[in-house]
């Protein structure tokens, strides 16, 4: 089996060639065509009709163009695409109901609202953090409304340090929603007198540490009330799953790491010691992508390049940056996706 991932934020925008080498993040299919002996060509769709063979091309300024292998459009059996579409962020709200006040005997210092968050991680060890949150009472005015405790809870646990990467560092009150991580949709808005925490999304830098969460998924957080110490009247009720944490399709994080698994495939480059250097990423942090899958038979059905018994489908996974014109647009005979369409007649088209 082979396996190749190419990646380009320009689709085949300015796919002309520049002393052999296409532009730097432009994607291009090349063909070989019975009606010439040119060799290879850049696929026009209007003017030539079942190509022999195909290639995909990425563009590089720094280095060699990356080609995909020869394949027959005849050969493939598999011709898909997923578009792309942001992570979500976990959410789990805390409700204030009535006016603090200390309890007898109490010690206005003491006012604070233990909380405990749990991950319920993947790997089936859920991991906990514990945080005790002022209120911001007074000695001179131990009552606060609950319309006052969101904010004042929001701000002492953001001015938390230690929180763990799986938590954002952010909280979410009516008036102030945390920003998302890059990727992400924006957190929904709380109503007054609520405190919406969220889990984090992978490769979410909006972390205590500054490092990136490293999932693998969006962390699904649960609240706890542990105990409200010296505060009285006042009510804490938590809600979980408000928001269902989502990972996303094509996302800068996920595109980033399964590109990075695929260098070995495609450069030779396994990371021993950090020799040879480490090739470059084509993901963009910030971008999004469009994901085609394309797989083809070497069964000798045709002149397909088949190794007996050893190498007998080529898997092709192709990301464009989403929202790109060239990558595709509807009724276009020249964006990338659309050339495709027109490759592989005798597939259904897809539109990412």
């Amino acid at each position: 089996m082979a396996r190749q991932f190419l990646i380009g934020e320009l689709g085949n925008a300015g796919s002309a060639y520049t002393n052999g080498k296409l532009a730097d993040t432009a994607l291009e299919i090349e063909v070989l065509d019975a009606s010439n002996d040119e060799g290879p060509v850049i696929y026009d769709p209007l003017t030539m009709e079942n190509p022999d063979m195909f290639r995909i091309v990425q563009g590089t300024t720094t280095g060699p163009n990356v080609f995909s292998n020869w394949i027959n459009p005849r050969n493939v059996i598999v011709f898909d695409g997923s578009s792309a579409d942001n992570s979500i962020h976990h959410e789990a709200d805390l409700a204030i109901a009535g006016t603090s006040a200390l309890v007898s005997g109490g010690s206005v210092s003491n006012m604070k609202l233990d909380l405990k968050f749990c991950w319920h991680n993947p790997n089936g060890v859920d991991e906990f953090y514990h945080c005790s949150l002022d209120i911001g009472a007074s000695a001179a005015d131990p009552t606060i409304a609950n319309t006052a405790q969101d904010t004042e809870i929001q701000t002492a646990y953001e001015a938390l340090t230690d929180k763990p990467d799986w938590l954002h560092t952010d909280c979410s009150t009516s008036g102030d929603v945390a920003a998302a991580a890059t990727g992400a949709d924006t957190p929904s808005t709380p109503a007054d007198g609520t405190i919406t925490f969220m889990g984090n999304v992978p490769g979410a830098t909006t972390t205590d540490s500054g490092d990136a969460f490293e999932g693998p998924d969006a962390a699904r957080i649960s609240v706890y009330v542990v105990s409200q110490n010296d505060i009285d009247t006042s009510t804490y009720t938590v809600t979980n799953d408000v928001v269902k944490a989502y990972n996303g399709v094509g996302t800068y994080w996920s595109t980033k790491k399964f590109e990075d698994k695929m260098k070995g495939i495609m450069y030779g480059y396994y990371n021993r010691m950090q020799f040879p250097n480490t090739p470059d990423n084509g993901a963009v942090s910030g971008s999004t992508y469009d994901f085609v899958t394309i797989v083809a038979t070497k069964d000798g059905s045709a002149a397909s390049g088949q190794i007996h018994g050893v190498d007998n489908l080529d898997e092709l996974f192709v990301a464009g940056k989403a929202g790109v014109a060239t990558i595709f647009t509807p009724g276009s005979n020249t964006a990338f996706v659309n050339k495709l369409n027109s490759l592989f007649g005798n597939m259904p088209s897809i539109s990412v």
